[in-house]
């Protein structure tokens, strides 16, 4: 019983990862270099009902995600003065390659369960570096 709670919050951590950063899609202007690496930061806050859950899916973000192509990296930051507001920071292989992850979950519905434990929209973005020593 363990175990399948842990897998359906390791999936539900995936599709709020994915789900949050469509509209950053949608809106996203269009490049010209679709397969750059991109930095996705997302900004969660978590409803006083749905916190426990949410941040036992924030717990296994990674594990979950490992398997997705294009996924590189997540690191979830969690306020400790508010500790329902998450920021998670994701790295993909590109824009394009998060957007197809993002489809899938948006697709198998799970997204709204994720939305059930939020307060308020998430907010996200793409971002890169602006370094020149990379």
């Amino acid at each position: 019983m363990i175990q399948n709670q842990a897998f359906n919050l390791l999936k539900y951590l995936l599709i709020i990862f994915s789900i949050a950063t469509l509209p950053a899609c949608a809106n996203a202007p269009a490049t010209s270099d679709t397969e750059a690496p991109v930095t996705l930061i997302i900004n969660f806050e978590a409803s006083n009902e749905g916190l426990k859950e949410f941040s036992e899916i924030m717990a296994g973000v990674s594990e979950a995600m490992a398997s997705e192509p294009g996924f590189v990296s997540a690191i979830v930051y969690r306020n400790v003065e508010t500790p329902n507001v998450f920021v998670l920071q994701e790295v993909w292989a590109s824009k394009e390659l998060h957007g197809e992850h993002y489809d899938r979950i948006v697709a198998s519905g799970d997204w709204g369960h994720i939305k059930s434990l939020l307060k308020v929209e998430p907010v996200m973005g793409y971002y890169t570096s602006d370094s020149t020593d990379q």
